[in-house]
């Protein structure tokens, strides 16, 4: 029954968030900052981790699946599924004009299937490893035969990324320690367009289209640290880390020309295929969380990756604007509804968070980093037999600069999980 739940529960929602995002171009466009290589790289965070501002390598929530760390995967007795919803606005600012992008998407779905209670457990992901989403509008300048220099307006827009198929399993050794492996299939679709328009005798519109496929193979393990009464009686302290190995992804390109000239379309492909190597890099996360008792948790966790070492031969300026990135956040939560409380505020869970991200990003001398302010609220279900839970966080970042003519942002997000905890095997007592 929780099998056809959860599969029945995903198709609706990604049909909703299909139809939302077809229905409103304002929906499509990201960060600006996008552009660069296949996307900006995404943390698989649920919003109740988001709205604690950490990554989520350290901090356990049996009643919600976490992605970030394979070790957690082993721990628990319940069947867990999440779907995650993200709409973000982007408030975008250079030296000389201002501009408002929106962005709807599912983050991930991700099952974890206890094949052994508290002992071995099953998950099964598909989430995005980077996202790259814009349009950018602006003018060129092309000599005319007799000498004169006209201006034409050029649009350049694109999107794709790297999404994961990924099934791995999470191992618990004892009380003190799990472990957690997960290999996934990488696939890489990307595509960009520019358009110039040219208005003339003729009436032509240009328009160059890329598209960059790959596939490849990566993997990812965990480790999970567990002590309780280490500081007071029935406290836990959890120490998390991750690592995800590098991925190469041997891809072709190929570029087309479509040519409208008096509305008949002509297309021609621009050269031969071309073949490159893209590669993203090795990460590295760690992170501790303390709960001094069940009602109340902090946690500091940071991760990094070597951008330096990664290549996209298809464009030298883009490889050679990747930096290695460190993020560092903290963030506390408060769970009032475990006092047993009769009080509405009570049947919720807080928190709270901020995060700094140096981004992957150096242009012009500047990295692209952002600062994330965050705060998240829960609601747990009162069903005795059943843990599932909604979660719902806000947060507000800056990011970028506008200095060296670049592009700033003030972002706006807002996160939205539905997770589905149950027992898979449940004996009733009454037919």
């Amino acid at each position: 029954m929780l099998i056809k739940k959860i599969f029945l529960f995903f198709i609706i929602l990604f049909a909703f968030a299909k139809e939302i995002s077809a229905q409103n171009d304002e929906l499509k466009n990201g960060s600006a900052y996008s552009i660069y290589g296949t996307g900006l790289p995404i943390l698989q965070s649920s919003a109740q981790i988001k709205g604690m501002g950490i990554l989520g390598v350290s901090f356990n929530d049996v009643q919600s699946p976490n992605l970030f760390n394979p070790a957690f995967w082993g721990n628990g007795s319940f069947s867990r599924a999440s779907i995650n919803l993200d709409y973000t606005n982007y408030s975008i600012s250079d030296s000389a004009a201002t501009g408002i992008n929106s962005l709807f998407k599912i983050g991930n779905f991700h099952v974890v299937f206890p094949l052994s209670k508290n002992k071995l457990g099953l998950s099964v992901a598909l989430y995005p490893e980077t996202r790259s989403s814009y349009s950018i509008s602006s003018t060129t300048q092309i000599a005319l035969g007799n000498g004169t220099i006209q201006n034409y307006p050029y649009n350049n827009f694109g999107s794709g990324g790297i999404t994961k198929f990924e099934i791995g399993l999470g191992y618990k050794i004892n009380n003190n320690l799990s472990v957690g492996y997960a290999p996934s299939y990488s696939f890489l679709t990307e595509q960009n367009t520019e358009v110039l328009a040219i208005t003339s005798n003729s009436n032509s519109i240009n328009r160059i289209e890329n598209r960059i496929n790959g596939t490849a193979f990566s993997q990812r393990l965990g480790l999970l640290f567990s002590a309780k009464n280490s500081i007071r009686r029935n406290d836990i302290i959890q120490l998390g880390v991750s690592f995800t190995l590098p991925l190469q992804i041997d891809s072709e390109k190929t570029t087309e020309k479509k040519q409208i000239v008096d509305d008949e379309e002509q297309i021609v492909q621009i050269g031969a295929t071309e073949n490159g190597t893209i590669t993203l890099p090795l990460k590295v996360a760690g992170g501790i969380t303390y709960f001094p008792s069940p009602k109340f948790n902090a946690s500091i966790e940071a991760q990094f990756e070597n951008w330096k070492k990664s290549k996209y031969e298809f464009n030298i300026r883009d490889e050679q604007a990747f930096d290695n990135r460190f993020i560092v956040g903290a963030g506390i939560q408060y769970h009032p509804y475990r006092t047993r409380s009769k009080r509405f505020l009570s049947n919720f869970r807080y928190g709270a968070g901020v995060q700094y991200d140096q981004g992957h990003l150096n242009i012009e001398g500047s990295d692209i980093s952002t600062l994330w302010f965050s705060t998240g609220i829960g609601l747990i279900s009162p069903t005795f037999r059943s843990n599932s839970s909604f979660d719902l966080s806000l947060q507000y970042g800056i990011r970028g600069t506008k200095a060296n003519n670049l592009i700033k942002e003030n972002i706006w997000a807002i996160n939205f999980s539905v997770n589905l905890t149950e027992l898979m095997f449940f004996r009733r007592k009454l037919n």
